[in-house]
This record gives C-alpha cells, sequence and structure tokens, in this order.
C-alpha cells in the first residue's frame, strides 16, 4: 500500500462509507442542481442519463484490475483542492452549478487517489457521461442551439427554392401561403440535440471508444440531427403546401418526433459501426478485460484509512453545515419576499385589459396557450391588440419563466434587426419600474418600437443596473464569467432581492409603422406600456410589492362618492396620486382619474352603482370642457404671426 495511504489506526472504507462522504460535502447543492435542471425542458432526460453513468459505473468497477494500487496524493492534491475550494465558493454563494462542477472534479480525484489509474479508468467513462447534464457557462448551449436553428432555417429555405415551394425567409421564420412557421417551436428536433448527444456519449463509452473516437461520433450525430430537422421542415412545409395536413401541431406532431428520434437513434449505432470501419487501421481493437470474480462493491476492499479519513469528514461537514445554512438562507427569504406565487401562473388566462387604456382601444385578444421552446422564455403568453389613431399596437404579458430572458433574442429569431436598447431607469415617473426601449427594424422599410420590463416573484424589477444587467444595458447572464461571478459576489448581502431560481414575468409593448413611428407616436405607446404595466401589475403582484409613486396627503384627495364600488374607488385614489406626481408634466389629474375610473367601472360591470356612473360622466363633461379650451388656446397662440 501507497505510505500516503498508512495509518496506524486505519478504517476500512467501504462504498457506503464513500456515498455517505459525497451525500455530505455536495448533496444539498446537487439537489437543487437538478430540481433546477428539470425546470428546463431540455434537460429533461438527465434521469437517464444518470441511469447510464449508473451502468458505466458498474460495469467499470466489475472489470477494475484488483487488488487496486491507490495514487499517490502529490498528484491528486491539486485537484481534490480546487474541488474543495470550488465547493466552498459554491456554498458561500448557494451556486448549484459550481457545486456539480465541484463534485465532477471530486469524482476524478477520489478515483485516483482510491485506486490510481486502474480505479480512474473504471469510473471516466460514467464521469464524461455525467458531464453531458451538466450546462455549460454563459449559455452557450442556447448559443449553439440559436446557431442550429439558423443552419436548419437556411437549408430548408434553399431546399423549398429547389421543390419549387413559395415562401418567405425572415429570420428564423419561413412563412408559405396561408402559413407562417416559427422553426424553434415547429421543430422540436432542435430540442433534441442535447438527449442526443449524450445518447451518442453513453453508446461510444459503452463501445469502449476513446476520446478521439467519441467526438468523430458526435460530430456526426449533430450533423444527423441538423439534417433531420432541415428534412422535417421541408416535408411539413411541403405537405402543408400540397396537401394541407399540418404536421407541426398536435398528434402528428408528437409523431414525427418520435419517429425522428428512432432514426436519429439508428444513426448513432451505424455511425459508431462506419466509423469504427474506417478507422479501423489507426484505432486499436478493443479487448474485453480479463473477468473478475468478486461483486464490483467489493472494489474498495483493502482500502485503509485513518486520521485522513476523519479529516475529510470533518471538512465535509462543515461545507455541509454552510451549504444547508445558505439554501435556509436563500430560500426562506425566498418565501417571505415572494409576492407573486408560481402556482398561480396556470396559463388560466385569468389576466383581463379593459376596453379602453390611455386612448388605446383594444381590438383584439389572444388568450394563452402552453408553449415549448428550447429555453424558456414563457410558458405561455396572453396578448391584447390596442389601436389609437392610425396606430396599432401589441400588449404582451409572458410567464412564467425560469432566470433572466433578453427578448430581444426572440425578435432577432423573427427576422428583426436590433437597434441600441435604451435604459429606463426606475424613477417617480413611471412608478418605480425600470424598462429597456428598443427600436427594430426590417425589410421594407418597417421600423418599431419596444418596450418591456421583468418582474421577478419577489416584486424586483430587474432592468436595472445592479441587478441582472450592467450599466450599459448588457444581461449579466450573458456577460463574461469574471463579471458574472463578481455580480453574484457583490449580492450575497442581497438575498431577499433577487433569487437565483426565481420565476419570472415580462410585460411588453410593441408597435410598429412603415417608416418608423414619430416621437408623438412613440410617447404615446409608452404610455400604453406604462398603463398596461400598472394594470397587469396590479394583477398578479401584491399590492404591498406593487411600486407605488410618491403618496400624497389624505387631505389633497377629493371625498369619493357614496357607494363607489372598492374598485373604481382604489383606481380613482391610485389616479389621482399619479396626477399629483406628474403634474410636472402637465397631465391633467382630473382627466386621468376619469380615464382610470372608467376603466375600473366597465370592468367591474353590473356592480358599478348609479352614484359612481354619475360622478364619472359630470367629471368626463368638466375635463372634455377642460381639454376643449386648452386645445383652443393652443390653436390661437399657434395662429398668431411671429
Amino acid at each position: 500500500m501507497d505510505k500516503d495511504h498508512e495509518y496506524a489506526d486505519g478504517e476500512r472504507l467501504s462504498p457506503l462509507v464513500l456515498g455517505g462522504l459525497a451525500v455530505l460535502g455536495f448533496g444539498p447543492l446537487l439537489a437543487q442542481f437538478f430540481a433546477n435542471l428539470w425546470k428546463f425542458d431540455t434537460y429533461q432526460f438527465f434521469p437517464l442519463a444518470l441511469a447510464g453513468a449508473g451502468v458505466l459505473a458498474w460495469r467499470g468497477l466489475k472489470e477494475a484490475e484488483r487488488p487496486l494500487e491507490p495514487g499517490s496524493l502529490w498528484l491528486v492534491l491539486p485537484v481534490l483542492l480546487a474541488s474543495l475550494f470550488l465547493q466552498a465558493v459554491a456554498a458561500v454563494m448557494w451556486s448549484p452549478w459550481i457545486g456539480m462542477a465541484a463534485f465532477l472534479l471530486a469524482v476524478l480525484a477520489a478515483a485516483w487517489w482510491l485506486g490510481g489509474w486502474n480505479l480512474t479508468k473504471a469510473v471516466f467513462p460514467a464521469w464524461v457521461m455525467m458531464l453531458t447534464v451538466l450546462p455549460p457557462p454563459l449559455k452557450l448551449d442556447e448559443r449553439f442551439a440559436l446557431l442550429l436553428q439558423e443552419w436548419a432555417t437556411a437549408g430548408s429555405s434553399r431546399v423549398m427554392g429547389l421543390l419549387g415551394i413559395p415562401h418567405f425567409l425572415s429570420g428564423l421564420v419561413i412563412e408559405i401561403p396561408g402559413q407562417r412557421m416559427l422553426v424553434e417551436e415547429a421543430c422540436s428536433g432542435i430540442n433534441s440535440v442535447l438527449f442526443m448527444t449524450s445518447a451518442c456519449v453513453f453508446y461510444a463509452m459503452w463501445k469502449r471508444r476513446g476520446l478521439f473516437f467519441l467526438g468523430a461520433m458526435y460530430a456526426v450525430t449533430i450533423a444527423c440531427v441538423l439534417f433531420g430537422n432541415l428534412v422535417r421542415i421541408t416535408v411539413g412545409a411541403w405537405a402543408l403546401f400540397e396537401y394541407k395536413i399540418d404536421l407541426f401541431v398536435g398528434w402528428k406532431h408528437e409523431a414525427v418526433g418520435l419517429v425522428m428520434t428512432g432514426i436519429y437513434l439508428l444513426c448513432i449505432v451505424g455511425s459508431e459501426a462506419a466509423l469504427g470501419w474506417i478507422f479501423r487501421s489507426r484505432v486499436r481493437e478493443d479487448r474485453l478485460p480479463e473477468p473478475v470474480e468478486g461483486d464490483p462493491a467489493d472494489v474498495l476492499k483493502g482500502i485503509e484509512f485513518g486520521g485522513g479519513l476523519k479529516f475529510l469528514a470533518g471538512v465535509f461537514a462543515v461545507l455541509c453545515a454552510v451549504q444547508l445554512l445558505r439554501g435556509w438562507d436563500f430560500h426562506f427569504q425566498k418565501e417571505q419576499n415572494r409576492v407573486v406565487n408560481p402556482e398561480w401562473m396556470d396559463g388560466s388566462a385569468k389576466f383581463s385589459m379593459p376596453r379602453e387604456v390611455d386612448g388605446w382601444r383594444l381590438v383584439g385578444e389572444e388568450k394563452p396557450v402552453p408553449k415549448k421552446a428550447a429555453f424558456e422564455d414563457g410558458v405561455y403568453s396572453h396578448i391584447w391588440q390596442f389601436q389609437r389613431g392610425g396606430i396599432a399596437a401589441t400588449v404582451s404579458f409572458d410567464y412564467p419563466f425560469f432566470g433572466y430572458h433578453d427578448v430581444r433574442v426572440c425578435y432577432k429569431n423573427n427576422g428583426w434587426e436590433i437597434g441600441d436598447p435604451v435604459l429606463q431607469k426606475a424613477a417617480a415617473e413611471n412608478g418605480m419600474m425600470p424598462c429597456l426601449f428598443v427600436p427594430l427594424s426590417r425589410e421594407g422599410g418597417v421600423k418599431a418600437d419596444l418596450f418591456f420590463s421583468t418582474v421577478d416573484e419577489s416584486g424586483v424589477w430587474l432592468e436595472e443596473p445592479g441587478k441582472v444587467l450592467s450599466q450599459t444595458g448588457t444581461a449579466m447572464d450573458e456577460g463574461s464569467l469574471r463579471e458574472r461571478l463578481a455580480y453574484r459576489f457583490a449580492r450575497l448581502r442581497e438575498v431577499a432581492e433577487e433569487q437565483p431560481d426565481s420565476m419570472n414575468y415580462r410585460v411588453q409593448v410593441l408597435a410598429a409603422a412603415r417608416g418608423g413611428l414619430s416621437d408623438s407616436q412613440r410617447s404615446e405607446v409608452e404610455g400604453l406600456f406604462r398603463e398596461a404595466r400598472v394594470l397587469l401589475a396590479n394583477q398578479f403582484v401584491k399590492p404591498s410589492a406593487t411600486p407605488t409613486p410618491t403618496p400624497v396627503v389624505a387631505e389633497d384627495l377629493a371625498p369619493l362618492p357614496t357607494g363607489t364600488p372598492d374598485a373604481t374607488r382604489r383606481a380613482i385614489e391610485e389616479a389621482m396620486k399619479a396626477g399629483e406626481v406628474e403634474a410636472d408634466k402637465a397631465i391633467d389629474p382630473t382627466k386621468r382619474a376619469i380615464e382610470e375610473a372608467k376603466k375600473a367601472a366597465e370592468s367591474a360591470g353590473s356592480e358599478v352603482m348609479d352614484a359612481t356612473k354619475k360622478a364619472i360622466l359630470e367629471a368626463k363633461k368638466e375635463a372634455e370642457a377642460k381639454l376643449a379650451e386648452e386645445e383652443k388656446a393652443k390653436r390661437e397662440k399657434a395662429a398668431q404671426p411671429e
């Protein structure tokens, strides 16, 4: 036995003890990591991947040569220290991703320490398999998926051109007569990339192939998935155009997905056989190891630890305590500060908008329908169409989604050119709700203005420097690893303000016109956005957490008629307060109060009392007369010669 592993009063190391140490040192963060992973449909294959890793590990341990010769502690010490350091950082920051990375390093360090090269070689296939469930940093998986979507869209467009199918390509959208297809939603095969590559890794490791061979199989698998999706999009468009058969919805969509999955798995098996034949002269034929008698669980038999085991158990106990304290801190604070219950967000279309908002008239509504996307940007979207004069605007409420999502990516996928964003910080005039304004443009001279704000379940509006966005308006999730680590360390004491696994909700308004909107039209669209944002936020954020303007003294408010319904009374009070705050902008408090009361009265329906109606009508007449006088004065002033 290696001198590094000899102790006077040693204790036998069993798999049970080793597993207990792993749970003690890494358990809380690993549990949170897999809970977070389940929230993304693209990674919900991870139970199969972990099962595959277990099968590979069992076979490797069964075939490992015995007795094991422990590796030198000095060689493994840097890896072990790196793992412990990362786990300490993960525990303090409550970062499940870093915790999983630390665990994978610890597996390699433990394998070399306990069994040298033989044990490391035995567990290495399982270790590679576990890598497939660790998302790459900086959202590289999302960027890779978007790149595949762009390739599939461009390729299918060329093929449809050869087949004579009339279509129009804009971003990731393919339009044919009578149908508009978004590749991200119509082609679920893109979502299968991670699952298929994980299956590729398992099969290559099961066939005892080397890393170079695995890399070749990996590339072939991605090419097969890409080609399969190109064919799927093209055939679906052709069937829809020629025979009015829609293969992109319902059971037909699911059936095509299952067929494509079977084809991809056959491609993996076939590529392994083909590459084995091509590289026959370069790749040594695999040789089965000699049979080993005994149970794989006895692989650690004979390995003894003494003080080292006790010291390691003490270190892991401290790490476990820190994880539990930080985890409790995060989740307790999250529950205490939660003002939006994710369970309410079931897509039941419980949210509503009045028929008129700040002069905009409601002309259409689309109820929420659950959607699946490669990376979540809202399971549901409730959409309302408004019109004012010759301008049409769309209000959208997207919910819920995990983590911050930059909605500009979606518009880029739909063929829009993205302009420089303008961050509007939280201020009294916007109800302490920050937002991003983004100018958009596309072919044909069409320009659009986009306003959006995102709020988490703690009621924190996120488009603000020091929260999710950097000073330049760039999402921190898209920043460098150094920026994100610095950001997380800086926020350690602000647990209640933002949770890494928080569910988020977004309100956005889009208005487009050929040649773009004028300044006055843009101001009207922004007014619609601000009003819609408050109206929707009041429906799903607790009133105590909804940002409100600076309050005014109670005696400054005019008394409301007796019998005024609560909804109307609240609307009038809030409108009058907002009117006081925005007095510097010459916004008539009376007009604003009337508009808010009118909206609430319409939504209240039969509950509106005669006294309320009478008060609204009288105030409306007074406001209209006052506005007419102001407009007349402006026209007379403009008509006067210089």
